[in-house]
């Protein structure tokens, strides 16, 4: 078990920068996705 755990904690410390990419990206579409819904709405 813990080999198993310390290959998958080597996997997500070489993804890591792509996750924390990944995790501004989406929040800051989603915000954008949401004004162009409202201005739609509200036109």
């Amino acid at each position: 078990m813990n080999r198993v755990r310390s290959k998958l904690e080597r996997k997500l410390d070489e993804v890591n920068h792509t996750m924390e990419l990944i995790r501004t990206i989406v929040p800051s579409l989603t915000l954008i996705v949401q004004v162009i819904i409202l201005i739609k709405l509200f036109s």
